[in-house]
């Protein structure tokens, strides 16, 4: 079995509301902004990426109410294409498993 599995941290950019799937699924979906200095090669690097989060299910949108612009949080799940029919894979999407708000 591959191995597809991402911890990231940072803010909340930008939040669209609590939406459901035609089959009655909530979805909420924001974008985060991670922030950090990393090791690379022996030499510090500045790191920002942004990053969409897209979290499914009652049980993680449940623990989403309080989620705002400029929360931060530490996100845990996998990563996929944008859409399923898209064939650019580089535009990739961060599916929460596991969103813990700080």
């Amino acid at each position: 079995m591959e191995t597809n599995r991402l911890v990231l941290s940072g803010t909340v950019t930008e939040l669209t509301g609590l939406r459901y799937t035609p089959a009655g699924v909530p979805h909420q979906a924001f974008l985060l902004e991670h922030r950090s200095r990393q090791e690379e090669a022996g030499a510090a690097r500045e790191v920002l990426c942004h990053l969409k989060v897209e979290a499914r299910g009652e049980a993680i949108t449940a623990d989403l109410q309080n989620l705002a612009l400029g929360s931060r949080v530490i996100v845990t799940g996998f990563l996929a294409r944008s859409h399923f029919k898209d064939t650019d894979s580089t535009r990739l999407v961060l599916h929460a498993q596991h969103i813990e708000l700080r």
